[in-house]
């Protein structure tokens, strides 16, 4: 071989290395290799994928909090997402039905435009964390990518956390006190703390951001003494703390993991004994034999999620130790900027799917007062003619007396999402204000292209401004929408939102100095709540949104500060 020769492949080889080590990062556990993306304006994104963030919370394990990782050596493959959480797909009830998932979930994913190697600047940390009622989703670049987000200067991370009863089993007592998803979650933001730097980001700038669920979850966080100095902004979407399905009424999840040990032959006390019967049977036996509830209309409700902790073993460990009022009203607890709003039809979700037969609308006409009572005032104090009449109510405001029909499907999902989503946001803002911290409303308005209600309905028909359909401009969803192509009036609302909730990371303000976008101000007072209107016309500031609905429902919903319901759907 010639010399020349020689030096080429020397040379090549060489090269070949060093583009292999532009796409490796060192974390504490040791070395990445990740791969590239790009994103929707054709900018090159580093993606790692697959980043475990905390030890396979299987055998002795499960049902504990959160075990910092272990090392490895050489260079691990982060190239591909990890498994999600074990769950049914979709809130499916059918047992026949396969598993996803499994229980070595807890990995997440970070996406940069940049490495320090090339750029030493640090940038602005996205966390997202995703909905799904506590039961199902998942971190996964197929739903969660990076695409329209890092087209901004921000570094996005993605991540798994327990579900169903391995992520919110509770006892009730030191054995297992509950909230172990959350505990994830602040596992997670720990390891983000420790590693984000490698990755161009900014650990001293981090915004967690979430929806439904997810949205919840960011809730309790910045509610939480536990993960104080872990994030520094926040963004709830279509959920809070104070949302009736958010947490479970006292002693409702010991119940429920008595039912479930039962049903699998296991002890039910003491706790230790049914723990480590639990243990030892299968991960897919554990979800198939998750205690089934449904409400009046055979519609599954969330079995498992956050609880207050009564007992713990590490109370500085406890995520939850009082319900979210006494957590809002308690001024000592850290304070960060937040934003959050809703969707105009996010109970859409809800009665979309019941609305596109004639046969289920009479069925739902002829169950409404059950099915009310189950879905709000289950867990209330309220009695059983108490709660007729409350059922009989809410038919009058939203219908006015009219029988079930087509035509009132719309007023059918405002019930959904004033209860459930509107009147929960509000109170939530005004306590926020109680605390001395800055807020920002949103009312999302915008129906484009694609729908999440045409998932469950009829594609052809407009079920108004669904729950998640803001998720649609701010990560692609290719995977559900395969052959849709995004309209000039889509690509300006990718542009607006990445805008705003990017902006709001950066500073605290979604529209800080030099926004092209209507100045959006911060809740001023309890009387004067402003909002933005989030529409196919841009932005636009109104105040006080849909009073007369959220009059109607807090002296239904709300009692002397608590809320009393057991309905999850979100």
């Amino acid at each position: 071989m010639c010399v020349a020769t020689t030096m080429f492949l020397q040379v090549f080889l060489f090269s070949s290395f060093i583009a292999a080590w532009t796409d490796s990062v060192l974390v504490k556990q040791g070395h990445l290799r990740g791969h590239r993306l790009v994103s929707k304006g054709g900018r090159e994104i580093f993606a790692f994928q697959g980043v475990p963030y905390a030890k396979p919370p299987i055998g002795e394990l499960r049902f504990k909090p959160p075990q910092p990782p272990d090392s490895w050596k050489g260079i691990l493959d982060a190239t591909q997402d990890g498994p999600m959480c074990i769950q049914r797909p979709g809130l499916s009830t059918d047992p026949n039905t396969p598993l996803l998932g499994g229980e070595d979930c807890l990995y997440l994913n970070v996406f940069t435009p940049r490495l320090p190697e090339e750029h030493p600047v640090s940038m602005d940390v996205m966390f997202f964390i995703h909905g799904g009622g506590w039961m199902t989703g998942s971190g996964g670049s197929t739903m969660h990518g990076p695409q329209y987000l890092l087209d901004k200067d921000v570094v996005l991370v993605s991540v798994n956390y327990r579900l169903g009863a391995f992520g919110f089993l509770s006892t009730g007592d030191a054995a297992c006190p509950g909230n172990n998803g959350l505990k994830d979650l602040v596992a997670a933001l720990r390891w983000v703390q420790d590693n984000i730097a490698a990755f161009g980001g900014n650990p001293g700038s981090v915004t967690i951001f979430g929806h439904s669920a997810g949205a919840v979850n960011v809730h309790f966080l910045m509610l939480s003494p536990v993960s104080n100095g872990l994030f520094h902004r926040a963004i709830s979407q279509s959920g809070t703390a104070l949302a009736p399905w958010a947490l479970s009424p006292p002693g409702l999840m010991k119940q429920y993991s008595r039912m479930l040990a039962a049903s699998l032959a296991c002890p039910i006390a003491p706790s230790i004994e049914m723990l480590a019967c639990l243990r030892h049977r299968d991960a897919e036996d554990i979800i198939y034999s998750a205690p089934p509830f449904y409400d009046g209309d055979d519609n599954p409700l969330v079995t498992f999620r956050p609880v207050v902790e009564t007992s713990t073993v590490d109370d500085h460990e406890a995520i939850i130790t009082s319900h979210p009022v006494q957590a809002l009203l308690n001024t000592s607890q850290h304070h960060v900027p937040w934003m959050t709003g809703l969707s105009s039809a996010d109970g859409a979700i809800i009665t979309a799917s019941t609305f596109v037969r004639d046969d289920a609308i009479r069925r739902y006409d002829e169950k409404f007062d059950d099915i009310i009572a189950h879905r709000f005032l289950v867990h209330s104090r309220k009695s059983v003619p108490e709660k007729m009449e409350v059922a009989k109510r809410i038919r009058e405001y939203y219908f006015g007396g009219r029988p079930m029909s087509k035509e009132l499907e719309r007023a059918a999902g405002d019930i959904y999402t004033d209860a459930m989503v509107l009147l929960p946001s509000d109170l939530s803002l005004k306590y926020h204000l109680h605390r001395g911290s800055k807020a920002y409303f949103y009312y999302f308005d915008y129906r484009g292209t694609n729908s999440f209600c045409s998932l469950i309905a009829d594609p052809t028909e407009d079920q108004g401004v669904c729950h998640m359909d803001e998720m649609l401009y701010l990560f692609p969803q290719d995977l559900l929408f395969p052959n849709s192509t995004r309209t000039d009036a889509d690509d300006l609302m990718v542009d607006t939102l990445t805008a705003l909730w990017t902006d709001f990371a950066r500073t605290g303000n979604p529209t800080p100095k030099g926004s092209k976008l209507h100045k959006w101000m911060p809740v001023s007072s309890p009387d004067e709540v402003e909002y933005a209107h989030i529409d196919a016309n841009g932005v636009h500031i109104g105040h006080n949104l849909l009073q007369d609905r959220i009059q109607f429902w807090e002296p239904l919903i709300f009692k002397d500060g608590v809320v009393h319901s057991e309905r999850d759907e979100l």
